[in-house]
């Protein structure tokens, strides 16, 4: 019986990774009909496929069935819980199960932030943020990273600082730092960042590269975009050295 839902399992995460979770819903609903034996395995690939359909209503059945067979203990399970409830639009259903989880470790935490950041709950998230006992790159990017979404730059900057003054990698990070500094027109800080992005080894990354291109654009920085665009690989857009000169000719944008 345990073999059959580990194979149930796979299919039905076979399915979300080919971009079908609305079919994973369905066998695994034909699954529960034949009294197949429900194991954490299932139901945590059915709260994925939840979550990438906004399905809540399916979301809040797999609740149903993981308090019902007593997997509420499964940190993992409910990790992929709240980030079903958070991607399903209800972050207060979401923040209740975290609540009330009885341990929550870095992963856990970090989908919170994250949920909480695409609703614009920054205090929160950043509250949430600020009392884990530990950290790992994830946390400092699911905070960084919502708190660009929610046009927050300079928190995004500062706490960027502080996590490089700590210690921690800062791999995807530079795309959203650098994207800070084009919506705040921080040159001096879009400098820095270049910078380290260089230092670090992302000078090739094209996310980062637009990046910068679209800072230096946003800045009026015409000599340092061209000289940008130049050093860039061939698939670097450029649309975004084009939109340099027009936001060069826009009335206030400064030159440096």
């Amino acid at each position: 019986m345990l073999q059959t839902s580990l194979t149930y399992a796979k299919k039905i995460t076979s399915f979300i990774n080919q971009g079908q979770s609305r079919e994973a819903i369905i066998l695994f609903q034909q699954v529960h009909k034949v009294g197949s034996k429900i194991t954490e395995f299932l139901l945590s690939a059915v709260a994925r496929a939840s979550a990438r359909v906004t399905g809540i209503t399916e979301g809040k059945q797999v609740y149903c069935m993981i308090l019902k067979h007593g997997f509420d203990r499964d940190t993992v399970l409910m990790t992929s819980l709240v980030d079903m409830y958070s991607k399903c639009g209800g972050i207060d259903e979401a923040r209740r199960v975290f609540d009330e989880m009885p341990e929550r470790d870095v992963v856990a935490t970090n989908s919170m932030i994250f949920g909480l950041c695409s609703f614009r709950l920054t205090l929160e998230a950043i509250e949430l943020f600020t009392g884990m006992s530990e950290r790992d790159v994830g946390s400092w990017n699911s905070l960084i990273s919502g708190l660009v979404q929610n046009s927050e730059g300079r928190m995004a900057l500062s706490c960027f600082e502080r996590m490089r003054l700590e210690g921690y990698e800062v791999d995807v990070t530079m795309v959203s730092v650098v994207s800070v500094c084009a919506d705040i027109a921080a040159v001096i800080n879009g400098k820095r960042v270049q910078g380290l992005v260089i230092t670090y080894g992302f000078g090739l990354s094209l996310p980062v590269q637009n990046a910068i291109l679209d800072m230096y654009a946003k800045c009026g920085c015409v000599e340092e975009s061209s000289k940008c665009f130049k050093t860039m690989s061939q698939e670097c857009s450029f649309l975004d050295f084009l939109d340099c000169w027009v936001w060069k000719k826009r009335p206030g944008v400064a030159s440096y």
